[in-house]
């Protein structure tokens, strides 16, 4: 969400020559820094480095987007000792945050002006109508996406939203232990990305992911984001509760589908979550889209093997954000 504005997809689609970022990534929660380090292989990528620094309680807040930042100090200090740890220290890499630091939407546009400044105010205005945060807090990024039938306005775009404050908290960590972040993005882009790359999402694919603070479920056509859904979990809330509300999230995207794809019929439907509550929500979306629900394993990413533990949950989006591209 910073200098990277053009994913893969869209680049390829307006035909433009792609750049790999560079294949370093580091995902950010509120606990610790783990920071993965792949080499680009003929066979995939393949894991070279794996180290991880927990970061103390209160480094993060605990509201919504993830702050505010409670110990900038503590934070610049993980982020040093992260890179101290690492051979060969990076000075450039990606940062992958939780879904739920990073809210995605779906808009419809006017035409925008060719100036990035005036369309960045345009969609400022039209989003502070439809966020509960305030706008002037916001890093804003959009990317125009496929139009669909009966839309009525030119231009439809995937909006992402993350908290100016932490996002610059944390390229201001890494800068000063000597690494330039290039790209902010959040988890089930990023592992769209990994999961798309070379061409493994034919069709029309939906993708659900479950996490500690809400779940996203995106549809993707070719690996293109068609549809983004997005909620937060309330504290407090049983299984039950959190599996009506997915219920009803995905009776509304079923009637959306049906009105704009015409029905279109769903090539594969994927879950990426913990492993305590896969079973759980596998038979839960399973329900809900009418269709068998398969867990992301590692066949669904260009990895060259099996990663080692903790697995998937961690290293997909951190795969899946080196695998982003930029126009030049």
């Amino acid at each position: 969400m910073r200098s990277i504005d053009s994913p893969s997809w869209i680049s390829r689609a307006l035909g433009f020559g792609p750049i790999s970022v560079p294949p370093v990534a580091v995902a950010v929660t509120r606990h610790e820094l783990a920071l993965a380090v792949f080499r680009r292989g003929s066979d995939g990528l393949e894991l070279r480095e794996l180290q991880r620094v927990p970061l103390p309680e209160e480094t993060f807040g605990g509201g919504a987007l993830g702050g505010p930042v409670g110990n900038a100090a503590a934070l610049g200090a993980a982020a040093r000792t992260l890179l101290e740890r690492v051979s060969g220290r990076p000075h450039h890499l990606s940062v992958v945050l939780p879904d739920a630091w990073v809210r995605g939407m779906i808009v419809e546009l006017g035409e925008l002006p060719e100036q990035p400044g005036l369309a960045l105010e345009i969609l400022r205005f039209r989003l502070r109508r439809l966020v509960p945060f305030r706008i002037d807090e916001l890093r804003i990024a959009a990317t125009p996406i496929e139009r669909l039938s009966g839309q009525e306005e030119p231009v439809r775009a995937l909006a992402l939203l993350a908290a100016e404050g932490v996002c610059a908290a944390i390229e201001h960590a890494f800068a000063a232990a000597g690494a330039r972040v290039g790209q902010i993005v959040g988890a089930s882009l990023a592992r769209l990305e990994g999961m798309a790359a070379g061409g493994r999402l034919p069709g029309l694919t939906a993708v659900a992911a479950v996490e500690s603070e809400g779940f996203t479920l995106l549809f993707a056509r070719d690996g293109a984001p068609v549809l983004w859904r997005q909620k937060t979990f309330s504290g407090g809330l049983s299984d039950e509760d959190r599996a009506r509300l997915l219920a009803a999230e995905l009776r509304l995207t079923r009637t959306f589908l049906a009105e704009r794809l015409g029905g279109e019929a769903l090539s594969s439907a994927l879950l990426a979550a913990p492993a305590t509550v896969q079973p759980f929500w596998e038979r839960v979306l399973a329900e809900g889209l009418g269709r068998p629900v398969t867990v992301l394993t590692a066949d669904h990413l260009p990895l060259a093997e099996v990663p080692p533990a903790p697995g998937l949950e961690l290293l997909a989006p951190l795969a899946g954000a080196t695998c982003r591209e930029v126009t030049p």
